[in-house]
């Protein structure tokens, strides 16, 4: 860990990741210092990040949206985020704790976690919870964590952190400046380090170890959500809720009590952007009405805010705003879903068109901004350049056969690895399989 710590390679990496990948690569921290240029990055390359002496800053706290945006000129409360803005150098020096940090954790996580690792997605969670409830009447544990990032305590970390342990340790108390005062952070973890993910995996295992020794109990963990399975419903209120509640307790956090319910699977639950519901005979797994509604509010704010712009420029906003949703949930039975999607966008984009020639009637205006590609209906179609929106009921539903279980994307040996090595598509869905 410490020679990965040290090499160059590694300092690239984190440079490269930091100041040319990351989507905050423009974002200042306190210093307000960012690195856009190639001589600027050059001359970070040529500085030493040596973690033993390394002295972390106090980071900026921003606030973001949580969730859907509101609609503009509608008085509605948004829920706020808290984010914290570390200066560049030392989201590099944490970036290059984590490569350290990630590979050794990977060796020991447990197979059921599935957030911030590699070689793992959303799908390989919904994937396992389905064959869990596959078979038998089991009763579901869908339990949310309380302001976890906010409440942890540094101890459950740095308890189990031997290497880094320092250097972590200043990087958790580097404290909040927010409207000038500098804040000292006492407990949490910052969210918008480098670090944050493999700390929140650290914290929270041996959760899955813990509720499995209850016999007939499986958990599924994505980051602080979690999908516990037990064979009935005593066990699951005498036993797994109460032993989880205490190893919540052990490291400063509780469930948060309005997400957290018992269900079955006549009643489903939602989990990651799923609905996974049994409510005849087969368990179904559909996208979740909630982020249906917000892709299609979504797509109508790009119409409504772009009503002069060229068809296709409006055609390249939208092309991967639909693909990209699409492809997340091609591994679902999500047809109708998808049907009832693209003819609510086909109606935003009439009124879009409609709205350009007033005066002009059905028949001039359909052709000119609609055309059949073989045999669908009208599609929105650029008749100059012959660019198309694509339609998501066109994303076919493919089956999603890859079971990591306990293999590593840094096992040399896992017979799976070929699968991994093969890199995934845009949405971490790795597309062939072993």
């Amino acid at each position: 860990m410490k020679l990965l710590a040290r090499s160059e390679s590694a300092k690239l990496l984190a440079i490269y990741k930091i100041t040319q990948q990351n989507e905050g690569r423009l974002t200042p921290g306190i210093d307000g210092k960012i690195y856009a240029t190639t001589d600027a990055r050059m001359s970070l390359s040529k500085e030493s990040f040596s973690y033993r002496s390394w002295r972390f800053m106090p980071a900026l706290r921003r606030y973001i949206p949580k969730g859907k945006m509101p609609r503009p000129g509608t008085v509605q409360a948004q829920e706020m985020r808290p984010l914290s803005i570390m200066t560049v150098k030392d989201r590099i020096l944490a970036t290059i704790i984590s490569f350290a940090l990630e590979a050794y954790w990977e060796a020991f996580m447990e197979p059921n976690v599935m957030g911030y690792r590699m070689g793992r997605c959303t799908q390989d969670a919904i994937q396992v919870i389905v064959k869990l409830l596959s078979r038998g009447n089991p009763i579901i544990l869908d339990a949310d964590i309380k302001s976890f990032f906010d409440n942890v305590t540094h101890d459950a970390i740095l308890s189990r952190v031997l290497c880094f342990r320092e250097v972590v340790k200043r990087a958790l108390t580097a404290g909040i400046v927010e409207n000038g005062i500098l804040t000292k952070t006492m407990r949490g973890i910052m969210q918008g380090s480098p670090l944050s993910p493999i700390l929140a995996n650290i914290a929270l295992h041996g959760m899955e170890t813990e509720l499995e020794m209850i016999p007939g109990v499986t958990v599924v963990r994505y980051a602080d959500d979690l999908v516990a399975v037990a064979p009935t419903k005593r066990v699951m209120e005498m036993e797994v809720v109460p032993r989880l509640e205490r190893f919540l307790a052990v490291r400063g956090l509780s469930l948060k009590a309005e997400k957290t319910r018992i269900v079955t699977k006549r009643v489903g639950f939602d989990f990651l952007g799923f609905t996974i519901k049994k409510p005849r005979i087969k368990l179904l797994v559909k996208p979740r009405r909630k982020n249906v509604q917000g892709i299609l509010e979504r797509v109508r704010e790009i119409i409504r805010s772009n009503k002069q712009i060229e068809q296709k420029k409006l055609i390249t906003m939208l092309n991967p705003v639909i693909n990209g949703w699409a492809k997340y949930y091609q591994y679902t039975r999500a047809s109708e879903v998808f049907s009832h999607m693209d003819a609510d966008i086909w109606r935003a984009l009439w009124r879009w068109a409609k709205r350009r020639h007033p005066n002009k009637g059905r028949r001039w205006i359909l052709p000119r901004y609609f055309g059949h590609a073989g045999p669908d209906s009208w599609s929105f179609r650029d008749e100059t350049t012959g660019y198309m929106l694509p339609k998501a009921a066109d994303m076919k539903f493919r089956d999603y056969t890859f079971v990591v279980g306990g293999a590593s994307v840094l096992d040399a040996t896992c017979p799976s690895r070929k699968a991994w090595t093969c890199g995934p598509n845009e949405d971490g869905v790795h597309v062939e399989y072993s």
